[in-house]
């Protein structure tokens, strides 16, 4: 999808609804109006293209999809396995410049309801800490607009950032308005954008190498858009391994043991 996008995809985001998460995209491509004081680089009678939200959507259904994956896995040793198998994948990503996909996948990974599966402590330290060094690649792709862009890999290795972080940087250069009191514009804020959006074509210059796998990309495209707007919380409700578990044996033990001290206290 990032080969087909274009940089002026990523201007003028927030008129199409796309705010502080991908989970904010409207499900429909209806153009809203912008408020009087939203100001915009493009011409009132110009229809705006809406790629970049299909590129959204598809992000979000990729979270999605990795978040019910894992909680319709029906005992907790296959989640630990699944969770360990996403977090190396993903890690796979961010160090082959792939960060769209390590991102969608950090945010499968951090689903609210992910996060509280018993799975988690039966993961390596190793493979746990991954998930740290996940956050910390989001972070450090949030800090700066540019940082995808400083050394020389990027001019020799393929690179996909985040469409969804990537947006964020440019509406927060969009803020306010283009040109100054005497009408003259602001030259060096519409050269920070130009920029910031020109990574796009950088990166479309080297795209990977690898040997499609057809027959894995269909299977994939089925399972993303099964999943696609499926609800996490009512999946995960369905399942058993998802919850902890206490032995009612022992449960019963430590009642009846603190049934016996409250009784000699008061003998």
């Amino acid at each position: 999808m990032f080969q087909k996008c274009h940089p002026v995809n990523f201007l003028n985001s927030r008129a199409l609804g796309v705010k502080d998460k991908s989970s904010n995209v409207p499900k429909t491509f209806s153009m809203e109006p912008l408020p009087v004081e939203v100001v915009s680089l493009f011409s009132p009678s110009c229809i705006q293209d809406k790629y970049l939200l299909q590129m959204l959507r598809f992000a979000d259904n990729v979270s999605t999809w990795v978040a019910a994956e894992i909680v319709t896995c029906h005992t907790t040793k296959l989640q630990s396995s699944i969770l360990t198998k996403f977090l190396l994948v993903a890690k796979l990503c961010y160090e082959q410049r792939d960060f769209a996909t390590a991102v969608q996948i950090l945010g499968g990974l951090e689903n609210l309801i992910v996060r509280q599966l018993p799975a988690w402590k039966n993961l390596p330290t190793k493979v746990s800490e991954i998930l740290e060094e996940l956050k910390a690649v989001e972070v450090f792709l949030k800090s700066d607009s540019l940082c995808l862009m400083k050394g020389d890999r990027f001019r020799t290795l393929p690179t996909i950032p985040s469409a969804y972080l990537l947006a964020m940087h440019i509406q927060q250069l969009e803020t306010g308005g283009f040109t100054m009191a005497n009408g003259a514009f602001k030259w060096n804020k519409l050269r920070n954008i130009a920029k910031v959006v020109s990574q796009v074509h950088a990166f479309q210059e080297i795209p990977y190498s690898f040997t499609p796998d057809a027959e894995l990309q269909f299977y994939l495209r089925q399972r993303i858009s099964h999943f696609g707007d499926a609800d996490i919380s009512v999946l995960a409700a369905d399942n058993n391994a998802n919850f902890h578990h206490v032995n009612s044996e022992k449960h019963s033990r430590k009642i009846q043991d603190t049934l016996r001290r409250m009784k000699a206290t008061f003998q």
